[in-house]
């Protein structure tokens, strides 16, 4: 265990890119939504052809821009000041459950999340679990 917490601090870096990638992907290519156990629609369909889900298809819109600012901000090394510098990637990924959970209550009845969406919610979490580790190991 003490090898895998020392690998993950020694590539935090290319961890969280990777998570926030396949966040990405999760929620974009993967089934997001599940229409009356009928159909089920990917993210992308629900933001670029969503016409009638309303408040839910800008949702999904931040849905995917939080997993980018993380990628963003590893890759370009943005210049944030004070306590956002050291904790923006963890609060790009409690966004990134916070906005699911918001899409799952906006959509209109008889849509439910289908397992791309839990799957999105799952991976911000092991993001959260990733750039947080010096707290939850005391080492």
């Amino acid at each position: 265990m003490d090898e895998l917490i020392k690998t993950v601090r020694q590539n935090k870096t290319p961890i969280v890119i990777a998570l926030a990638i396949l966040m990405f992907v999760a929620f974009g290519f993967c089934p997001a939504i599940d229409v009356a156990g009928k159909a089920k629609i990917n993210g992308l369909k629900v933001l670029f052809e969503g016409s009638g889900l309303g408040f839910s298809r800008f949702l999904s819109v931040l849905i995917f821009l939080a997993p980018m600012f993380v990628v963003l901000n590893k890759s370009v090394n943005l210049k944030l000041t004070g306590k956002l510098s050291e904790h923006f990637c963890t609060l790009c990924f409690i966004a990134g459950v916070v906005l699911c959970l918001l899409f799952a209550i906006a959509l209109p009845s008889g849509i439910s999340l289908s397992w791309g969406s839990w799957l999105y919610m799952l991976i911000s979490l092991l993001g959260i679990g990733v750039c947080r580790i010096d707290i939850f190991t005391k080492n």
